[in-house]
C-alpha cells in the first residue's frame, strides 16, 4: 500500500510469487514503485533521494505498508512506514514500532539495478563503500550496528578535532571506533574475497571471454593481522599516531570511511580505463555477485528490482541474466515496452495516473 508517495495519493498493488512487469510512459511512476519496495526492505531509496523528496507534493507525510509472504509455512510478515517533512520517521513490523533502523534490515533481501548503478564503477569510493555496505547490512545485522556506531562515533571525534578539544573524550571516541572500525574491516574483507572469483567469472561469461576482470578491498589501514582483536589494536594506534595531522585538518583520516573498493579490468583500474561498455558490464557483475553473497549468507529468495532494464541491459545480457535471478526470488522490471524479452510470462501491469493495474 502506497499512501501520499512520489506520484501516489493511495495505491494498493498485490503481486504474485513471479513479481510484476510494470510498463506504462516515461513519467507514470514506474519506477516510484520500484522505489516503495526497496524501502521496504532497505528503508532508504534506491536512486539516493531523501525522504521529503518522496513525500507527495502538497503533502507532508507519507506511509507505505507491505507484506511479505515466506516460502514456507511461517506466517507472513508486516512491515509498514511513516515519514514527514520534519524528518520524524516511524518503522513497524507486524505492528510493532521498531526502536532502531537496526532492527528493519533483514526482513526481506533486495537487490536493484538500474542505470544509475555504473557509478558503482565510475563514481567516488563512497559509491563502492555504499555498495559494500548495504549489502553487508542485509545479510548481517551485526554489522549494521558496528557501522552506525562507527559513523556516531567518528562524527563525534572529528567535532572535537576541529575543536582540538579534550584528549580524554577523544580517546573514549578512538576506542570506540577501533571496537566497530575492525568489525567492518574484516567483514568487508571476507564479503570481498568471497566475490572476488566470482566476479571473474560472471565478467567472463557475460562479455564472452573478452577480457578479466578483478575485484581487490582497498583498506585504509594497513593490517595483515586476521583476528578482530589485532586488527583494532592496530587500528586504535593508527588513530592515535594521526590525531596531530587529523587536528590540523579537522577529519579522521583514516577508517572504514576512507576504505576503497578496486574494480580492474585487464589489470587497469576500471573508472580511469574501462570504456562505458566495460563500466556497464562491471557493474552488472557486481550486482550478480550480490545475488550470490546473499543466496550464501541468507539461504532465501530476494527481491529483484529492475529500473527500465530493457536500456540497461543489451538483448544478449538479458537473456543470460534474467533466467538466473528468476530461480532465486521475484522479479519487477519497470519498462516503456509491454513485452520484454525472456521474462515469459511474467504478469504485466500497466502503470498512469496514479494507479497501477493488472493487464
Amino acid at each position: 500500500m502506497l499512501e501520499n508517495f512520489r506520484n501516489y495519493r493511495q495505491c494498493s498493488i498485490e503481486f504474485g510469487p513471479q513479481g510484476a512487469i510494470l510498463y506504462g510512459l516515461n513519467g507514470s511512476g514506474k519506477t516510484n514503485v520500484l522505489e516503495a519496495l526497496y524501502f521496504l526492505c532497505t528503508a532508504r531509496s534506491q536512486r539516493g533521494a531523501t525522504r521529503d523528496e518522496m513525500i507527495r507534493f502538497s503533502s507532508d507525510v507519507s506511509f507505505l505498508e507491505g507484506v511479505f509472504e515466506q516460502r514456507d509455512a511461517s506466517p507472513p510478515t508486516t512491515v509498514s512506514a511513516g515519514f514527514s517533512r520534519d524528518k520524524k520517521i516511524t518503522l513497524s513490523v507486524n505492528g510493532l514500532v521498531l526502536s532502531s533502523f537496526s532492527q528493519w534490515f533483514g526482513r526481506a533481501t533486495a537487490i536493484a539495478f538500474g542505470p544509475d548503478d555504473i557509478n558503482l564503477i565510475q563514481g567516488n569510493p563512497k559509491e563502492r563503500r555504499t555498495f559494500l555496505d548495504l549489502l553487508l547490512c542485509q545479510i548481517d545485522p551485526e554489522y549494521l550496528k558496528n557501522l552506525m556506531a562507527y559513523k556516531k562515533n567518528c562524527a563525534e571525534r572529528n567535532v572535537l578535532l576541529a575543536m582540538d578539544g579534550d584528549k580524554t573524550a577523544l580517546d573514549i571516541y578512538e576506542r570506540n571506533m577501533a571496537s566497530t572500525g575492525a568489525a567492518i574491516f574484516l567483514k568487508r574483507k571476507e564479503l570481498v574475497s568471497f566475490m572476488q572469483p566470482h566476479l571473474a567469472q560472471i565478467y567472463r561469461e557475460i562479455s564472452g571471454n573478452a577480457e578479466a576482470a578483478t575485484i581487490e578491498y582497498k583498506p585504509s589501514l594497513r593490517c595483515d593481522l586476521s583476528t578482530q582483536n589485532e586488527w583494532e589494536n592496530v587500528f586504535y594506534t593508527t588513530l592515535k599516531n594521526t590525531q596531530k595531522t587529523d587536528v590540523r585538518n579537522g577529519f579522521s583520516s583514516v577508517g572504514p570511511h576512507r576504505d576503497e573498493l578496486l574494480v580492474c579490468v585487464s589489470a587497469r583500474p576500471a573508472k580511469q580505463f574501462a570504456s562505458q561498455g566495460q563500466c556497464t558490464t562491471l557493474t552488472l557483475s557486481l550486482k550478480m555477485c550480490s545475488i550470490l553473497c546473499c543466496e550464501a549468507y541468507k539461504k532465501e529468495t530476494m527481491l529483484f528490482l529492475f529500473d527500465d532494464a530493457l536500456t540497461y541491459l543489451d538483448e544478449g545480457r538479458t537473456s543470460r541474466v534474467f533466467p538466473l535471478v528468476q530461480s532465486k526470488g521475484q522479479i519487477f522490471v519497470a519498462t516503456s515496452s509491454e513485452r520484454p524479452a525472456a521474462l515469459g510470462d511474467v504478469p504485466r501491469f500497466l502503470v498512469g495516473e496514479g494507479e497501477v493495474r493488472r493487464a
